[in-house]
């Protein structure tokens, strides 16, 4: 913790050298946050969706993860049903390299699989914003930004006061509830929410017959204080207590068991942002902490994982003219794991530098530069640059980029203990990322098109593989025995290629259609029997669309439709993911201006598929529910 203290002394002592005014009002209209910076959406090279609670309300969204998966690149693996282990995948990149943040904290796992963060926990009840950069992004986010990064933004304080609660029962007994209220009070501004829910579930064995279901609370708030007409202090909380069942799932010895999980999340920050020169000189000094306990209990065994992140952080962002922004801030983070007895420490330290430039209208050129300094795995230096060139007014916008990644080994892939995970010779992974694109707007707005090409290319991977399942070649560390689950490894290299293209078309004011799709080559690169193979879980198409329109008296109807091509399970490339079609239906209308009910329908012809081998998913399933608005 001494670091800790000495960087925040030093920081905290500058922030009084200057004079500052106004803080500028807040604008979510067009501006984006994944990039590291409050920046307009259309001066960004980087491929970037954003949605926000409009969507998550409209479509009647649970979770996060099933937002996620409508996006173009992005791939989510689920074990099972709601609750259930979640990965996220972007543009064919590993779970563990999707850096996840939640109000500005990072909430990746040191005691989990890789340091991967489980969306299977993250509901949508108290979201109000979701960012998904597609991408590497190591300069701005350091190590973890590999793939991506998911910035997620938790309900805000409303200037005005306001009350919102939410209510819905459906399929396997769910019952979910929902409330928030937010306002202003002179220059205090405050947001709190809850949420509950339960549902008997699905057998997580996709063999099962048994049951296996899901309870969580939750609370998150915001607090927005207006020190001076110049500074703000701002501070954030979430919280969820969840219980999951699970089963026993390892091909091909999967079966029924009583097996389950509790875990208790806590993800907090406060931080105070400050302006100088005219606003043209913004500051952000934070800290920030991510503390997660998880118990898994088993009729074989129990564990006892505990992760925890504190996190302290500088960010200057200084407008020198209108054409030339600098961006630069220096970090340092302090990771712990404990389970059963059993305890380890590291940290890393950072500093970046950035530079938006502007020479011409239309023009964006942003190139940057950081260095971390992990305590285990010594430095590495990242380097990035993108463009976005906006043709003509009426134009297309042309962007391109390349980006480096670097992800040093989580503390429990190092973990040799007998029976667990780990390898303690792994070594940091890194990643070069390009991509070039071009997006336009025709008929007034009425008709929008993207396309991106991208690459990566990633050096020693860290990936885990199964032991021991016929009939994968089982890795030299299974055979003695030590590792009966399966083990992590470094995959010498491997490439993710691909196009992302996205429509949507407006045909009339309450008309909308949007689809996208994605093509995804990925290769293993490394020597040995999986050379040439793909990686696991990474369909090589999926495609998405949706269809939304609302009446003159506020019906809103909408369907969509989702197809996944096939996949395979193993590095070995043995055990076949079937692809699958799903496809959905909903509805609401509202009964008064402050009251709304809506119902859809999931899975509307009940298919039968997994996203992971012997793991269950939900078959047709029904809801209903209503809201209001005071």
């Amino acid at each position: 913790m001494y670091k800790f203290r000495t960087l925040a002394t030093l920081l905290a002592s500058s922030a009084y050298c200057y004079a500052v005014p106004a803080l500028a009002a807040d604008d979510s209209e067009i501006i984006v946050t994944a990039t590291g910076i409050e920046q307009d959406i259309e001066d960004t090279g980087t491929a970037i969706s954003v949605v926000d609670v409009t969507d998550i309300l409209d479509q009647q969204i649970i979770s996060i993860a099933d937002i996620l998966q409508e996006l173009p690149g992005v791939n989510v693996t689920q074990s099972g049903g709601l609750g259930s282990q979640t990965s996220v995948r972007i543009r064919g990149a590993e779970s563990d390299q999707t850096l996840v943040l939640i109000n500005g904290i990072r909430v990746n796992d040191p005691s989990s699989p890789d340091g991967a963060f489980d969306f299977g926990n993250l509901l949508a009840g108290n979201i109000e914003r979701v960012e998904v950069l597609r991408g590497a992004s190591g300069v701005t986010w350091g190590s973890q930004a590999v793939g991506g990064v998911v910035n997620i933004t938790t309900k805000r304080p409303t200037e005005d006061l306001t009350l919102f609660v939410q209510g819905e029962y459906g399929a396997h007994d769910t019952v979910r509830l929902v409330s928030n209220a937010s306002g202003k009070v002179g220059p205090v501004g405050l947001s709190i929410g809850g949420g509950y829910v339960r549902t008997d579930g699905i057998s997580v064995y996709s063999g099962g017959t048994e049951l296996d279901g899901y309870r969580q609370y939750s609370a998150s708030g915001q607090l927005q204080v207006d020190l001076t007409d110049t500074i703000r202090f701002e501070a954030s909380g979430y919280y969820a207590d969840s219980r999951v069942d699970n089963d026993s799932v390892f091909p091909p010895f999967s079966s029924d068991n009583s097996q389950f999980s509790l875990a208790k999340e806590i993800y907090g920050n406060a931080a105070i942002q400050a302006q100088a020169f005219d606003g043209r000189f913004q500051n952000r000094f934070a800290f920030s902490i991510s503390d997660i306990n998880r118990d898994i209990i088993s009729p074989f065994f129990n564990s006892l994982p505990r992760g925890r992140t504190e996190r302290f952080e500088y960010r200057g962002d200084f407008a020198v003219v209108d054409q030339l922004r600098f961006i630069f801030g220096a970090e340092t983070e302090d990771s712990r794991y404990e389970n059963s007895g059993v305890s380890d420490s590291t940290g890393i330290d950072s500093v970046y530098f950035q530079a938006v430039f502007k020479p011409v209208d239309g023009l964006t050129l942003t190139g940057g530069i950081r260095h971390d300094e992990h305590d285990d795995f010594g430095g590495n230096t990242s380097l990035a640059g993108n463009l976005a060139y906006r043709i003509s007014e009426d134009g297309p916008t042309i962007r391109a980029s390349y980006a480096e990644g670097f992800r040093a080994p989580s503390l429990i892939d190092l973990d040799d203990r007998p029976f667990g995970y780990g390898t303690p010779d792994l070594v940091p992974e890194t990643a070069k990322s390009y991509e070039i694109g071009i997006d336009h707007s025709l008929i007034d707005e009425a008709v929008q098109v993207a396309v991106t090409l991208f690459q990566r290319d990633t050096d020693n991977q860290i990936a885990f593989a199964a032991c021991p399942v016929a009939p994968d070649p089982a890795p030299e560390v299974c055979t003695n025995g030590s590792r009966p689950f399966g083990t992590t490894l470094n995959i010498e290299r491997n490439r993710t290629k691909g196009v992302e293209a996205v429509l949507s078309i407006t045909p009339v004011e309450r008309l909308r259609f949007d689809a996208n799709y994605t093509w995804l080559d990925t290769e293993n690169r490394s020597t040995g029997a999986n050379f040439g193979n793909e990686l696991a879980r990474r369909p090589a198409s999926s495609l998405y669309l949706n269809a939304s329109y609302e009446t003159g008296f506020g019906l809103k109807l909408g369907a969509d439709m989702q197809m996944v091509g096939d996949s395979f399970d193993d590095l070995a490339n043995s055990r076949r993911i079937d692809g699958y079609i799903l496809a959905g239906a909903r509805a609401s209308i509202p009964l008064s201006d402050a009251f709304e009910v809506f119902g859809r329908i999931d899975n509307l012809f009940d298919v039968t598929y997994e996203t992971a081998t012997d793991f269950g998913s939900p078959g047709r399933s029904a809801y209903i529910g209503a809201r209001a608005r005071f």
